[in-house]
């Protein structure tokens, strides 16, 4: 009895300081750590409380007080999962304990992304060592869940995992007040349901897909020296590697889901055949033997149908790339080295022993198809291999524009060749054409995305000459693709002892030629709306009708729901061809219209403005060349009407009435000569319009008729100078003058002078020679007129005394 009260005694002592340690941590905690419970107990659905009971035990708020403080670590890692109990079992797929530290690490201190593709390599053989191994841990799971505190490398992780992250300097306190800007916090959910919501890869694909790549393509601020023109292309590779890891972990996922367990020998417990004596035993005993044959029969039927299901068509979309074809192999390595694991396993052995020494009949089929699998496993190990090499040169299809495309084409080609020549398996022209055909898809994906600027624009949201000049680019990269095949099918076809490229051609580049095809009449319609768009630019009176219809044209167009670029959408050639006739139609009329403007030519000079105006229009099919040759007609007939006219006028020219006899005169000589100079400098652009014989002849009446007002001019001009002469005595004569018979004094003050000051000033707007003198006097014409009207004035308040 005094025992068990010491023992009772004890263990309540060990509880009260239980109890009181964790009272102690209790009222350690401070407003960082209850945000950092709080962020847990919400992301959760827990109570605080629950949360906060769990982190006492053990030295877990430790943990987080190295997380808060300065330079110590600088991620926090919550788990809630069940608590597990580790038992070893028979076999399973099984995930090494280093590598099981590893993929905690990758929760830790963040996402490894493989940089190449020898690093994939490793990954995809760490994938593969997943399928089955040493016998797994059996874990035995408590019915509730538990939030802890873990360093991600002692337990494996099942359920979710809450990712606390400092994003300040290493000497960066964590306080109350910048815990919520320096701590960020990521989740990862491992435990989902169903078939394809559970597993760490399906986790972290998800978390990298749906959150981490596009935050990261988002992003416009806070790249760094990565963030300028320079550094444009680092990042672009940094997401286009993070994009092939998440194709990586997808296919990890599918490989593990995809595999094939042989079912457990249900009729007989092979645990008891351990050594060469008891397969001799069991083969001896009909009811033994009965159920091991039953066991192999059982598997036979698993393998007849994985290999069924091998020689079955794939059905794959028909715009996948080519990753997708290693993809494919992949997995399908995957499969079968699972399987050839199993087959290699002690079951097998097992009833295998025991067929044997009952010679039985199933050892010849088990064995054709365990030669079979054999050859298919080597099959797509060998596949895998060489695709592999390819995978680099198959980078820059999904990596780069169609431009960034051109110089990788040349490698891409010659690594076909190398397997084609090389490969054991993949060689044949089915497979070959199937991979040309791929790369083909990837091209028009890639083509399509480049053009629509990652499915964010169409062809009609943005700058209409961009658009075609990706549009441009994508058919150069069809080109120089087929190029490059055919230069390297001619290579090889002079070389015997290389295989040749006997591939269907028709099947290879079809889609792509119907692809540029399509993208050749999208430049056509672009190129009609940019000839088409001057309609509602021009001057033209009554063009307006015209260009509205145009208009409804293109917005018609604009308004079609489909993808211009997808080439197997066909109702774009059937509104195509409508677009084209209805442009025709538009053509016909604005014609019509001209030819009606056309129909009666009034004035030389106004048909060929109105002319020049449609010219402008760049529409082609409108008879311009008839209508300059119409109106050069009626220009024949102009210059021998200003001919007439001139030899009427000629002694007595009409002369303006503000203008002075003798710039009138030569003004209305360059008014004649004008009428027929402007036109004939129009028609002189028109190249063979005026080496016509008609042409020949009107151009030797203008060549004569305007040498003759040239020299008119010439004449009057001339004639001037003498006058301005003349006028240099006229201002020497006397000042007064008196009158001979009355005695009376006059200005002398010739009229004259005025008209050769006016006729200097209009001779200096003509831009003809003037003298020094007629400058002289048209600088001093106001001096001449202050002082002819000072001396009239002088005259009259003489007159006015003398009287």
């Amino acid at each position: 009895m005094a025992a068990t009260s010491t023992v009772k005694a004890n263990r309540e002592l060990q509880m009260q300081k239980l109890k009181e340690e964790r009272e102690a941590k209790r009222a350690h905690l401070d407003e960082r750590h209850f945000y950092i419970l709080q962020t847990v107990a919400d992301s959760l659905g827990l109570e605080l409380t629950e949360v906060e009971d769990a982190i006492l035990e053990g030295n877990q708020i430790e943990m987080m007080d190295q997380f808060l403080s300065p330079n110590s670590v600088s991620q926090l890692l919550f788990y809630y999962q069940e608590p597990e109990h580790v038992e070893p079992v028979h076999a399973g797929i099984y995930i090494p304990i280093s590598n099981r530290r590893r993929e905690s690490n990758i929760l830790a201190v963040g996402f490894h992304i493989p940089q190449t593709a020898e690093s994939r390599k490793k990954d995809q053989n760490i994938l593969d060592h997943l399928r089955v191994g040493p016998p797994q841990a059996k874990v035995s799971k408590t019915s509730k869940p538990k939030v802890f505190v873990t360093n991600g490398r002692d337990t494996p992780l099942r359920g979710v995992a809450l990712v606390f992250t400092k994003v300040a300097e290493a000497d960066v306190t964590i306080t109350e007040t910048n815990i919520m800007k320096e701590v960020t916090f990521t989740r990862l959910d491992t435990s989902g349901n169903g078939k394809n919501g559970s597993g760490l890869l399906h986790a972290v694909e998800t978390l990298l897909s749906s959150i981490f790549i596009p935050a990261l393509k988002n992003l416009d601020k806070g790249w760094g020296a990565l963030g300028t023109p320079s550094g444009e292309q680092v990042r672009q590779d940094f997401l286009n590697t993070l994009d092939s890891f998440v194709s990586v972990l997808v296919g990890a996922q599918e490989s593990l889901e995809e595999k094939v367990t042989l079912k457990p020998c249900e009729t007989y417990d092979l645990s008891k055949i351990q050594t060469p004596a008891d397969y001799q035993a069991v083969a001896n005993s009909s009811e033994a033997l009965e159920g091991i044959e039953n066991c192999m029969n059982v598997w036979l039927k698993q393998l007849e149908q994985v290999l069924a299901e091998s020689e079955q068509m794939r059905k794959e979309a028909d715009d996948i790339g080519p990753r997708a074809e290693l993809d494919h192999w992949k997995k399908r390595m995957s499969r079968f080295n699972y399987l050839l694991d199993q087959i290699k396993g002690p079951d097998v052995k097992a009833v295998l022993g025991v067929l044997h020494a009952s010679q039985s009949k199933l050892i010849k089929q088990w064995q054709e198809h365990d030669r079979r699998i054999t050859d298919l496993a080597n099959e797509a190990r060998d596949n895998v291999k060489f695709l592999y090499t390819l995978e680099k040169f198959c980078d820059p299809l999904y990596n780069s524009d169609p431009v960034g495309m051109l110089e990788g084409i040349p490698g891409l080609i010659n690594a076909i060749r190398m397997i084609h020549s090389i490969s054991r398996y993949y060689n044949t022209s089915e497979r070959m054409t199937s991979l040309f055909v791929k790369i083909t898809n990837q091209m028009i994906t890639a083509c399509k995305s480049y053009i629509s600027c990652q499915k964010t624009e169409t062809v009609w949201t943005q700058n209409q000459a961009d658009v075609v000049r990706k549009l441009n680019d994508c058919i150069k990269l069809n080109e120089e693709y087929q190029r490059c095949f055919h230069k390297t099918k001619e290579k090889l076809e002079k070389m015997p002892n290389e295989r040749p490229f006997e591939f269907s051609e028709m099947y290879i580049f079809g889609k792509f030629d119907t692809f540029t095809r399509r993208l050749k009449k999208i430049i056509e319609m672009f190129e009609t709306i940019s000839m088409y768009s001057h309609l509602s630019e021009s001057k033209i009176e009554g063009i307006e009708q015209s260009a509205t219809r145009f208009n409804v044209i293109v917005t018609n167009m604009k308004k079609k729901p489909y993808d211009f670029l997808d080439q197997r959408k066909t109702e774009f050639e059937l509104d195509f061809d409508e677009f084209k006739r209805m442009v025709a139609e538009l053509h016909q009329n604005i014609q019509m219209f001209m030819d009606q403007k056309f129909e009666k030519i009034v004035s030389t000079t106004r048909a060929l403005v109105l002319l020049q105006r449609f010219e402008k229009l760049n529409l082609p099919g409108l008879g311009i060349y008839d209508k300059y040759q119409r109106i050069l007609s009626h220009y024949g007939k102009d210059i021998e009407n200003v001919s007439k006219l001139y030899q009427k006028n000629k002694n007595d020219p009409p002369v303006a009435r503000d203008l002075p006899p003798i710039a009138g005169k030569i003004a209305w000589a360059r008014q004649l000569y004008r009428r027929i100079q402007e036109p004939m400098e129009v028609f002189k652009q028109q190249g063979k319009l005026l080496e016509m014989p008609e042409a020949k002849r009107i151009i030797k009446n203008f060549n004569k008729l305007a040498k003759v007002l040239l020299e008119f001019e010439m004449l009057y001009h001339r004639g001037w100078l003498r006058q301005i002469e003349a006028a240099r005595s006229g201002l020497q004569a006397s000042l007064l003058i008196k009158h001979p018979e009355t005695a009376e004094l006059f200005v002398n003050f010739d009229p004259q002078i005025l008209t050769m000051v006016r006729e200097t000033e209009c001779m200096a707007r003509l831009g003809l020679e003037i003298p020094p003198l007629a400058i002289t006097m048209r600088a001093k014409q106001t001096e001449y007129k202050d002082n002819y009207s000072a001396l009239q004035m002088l005259l009259q308040e003489n007159k006015r005394v003398r009287k």
